[in-house]
């Protein structure tokens, strides 16, 4: 259905989907691996990239990145949105390289998880424990791919 609405595109037009789990005040509304819809979504959905949800277990691991479609980018969505604690630096740099044996890391890109509030009662963070995740995103990508 996505690719029969986006068929015939502007070339020059860049698209994304985001697979949300759920963001309403600090709470989620679903749980599961990728593993049962990769070899469907990731493979065939005629997207530039990815966001996907993997702040916590609920996402499962990333084998079922082994199906996204050669040239698509995935974005890692890492930091979480739904509470106040600041991810630690390296752990994240390692889940990124874990990603990595099933994308390139050239094709992986890092962000929060979703958005700060997908309502608008938001989330349960203040303004500058928002800042402080998306300056730990900035830092981490900074190191990790020197940008």
């Amino acid at each position: 259905m996505n690719n029969l609405a986006i068929a015939g595109k502007p070339e020059d037009l860049a698209l994304t989907t985001h697979v949300c789990r759920g963001n309403y005040h600090s709470t989620w509304a679903s749980q599961g691996d990728y593993a049962p819809i990769a070899p469907f979504l990731f493979a065939q959905e005629n997207v530039d990239a990815f966001y996907l949800e993997f702040d916590d277990e609920r996402s499962g691991n990333f084998e079922p990145l082994k199906y996204m479609a050669e040239g698509k980018k995935v974005v890692l969505g890492l930091v979480t949105t739904k509470n106040p604690r600041l991810e630690d630096k390296q752990t994240i740099i390692a889940r990124i390289h874990e990603a990595a044996r099933y994308i390139p890391l050239d094709r992986l890109c890092l962000s929060p998880q979703c958005g700060f509030a997908s309502c608008e009662i938001g989330n349960k963070l203040t303004e500058m424990q928002q800042w402080a995740k998306l300056a730990l995103v900035k830092e981490i990508a900074e190191e990790v791919w020197g940008k």
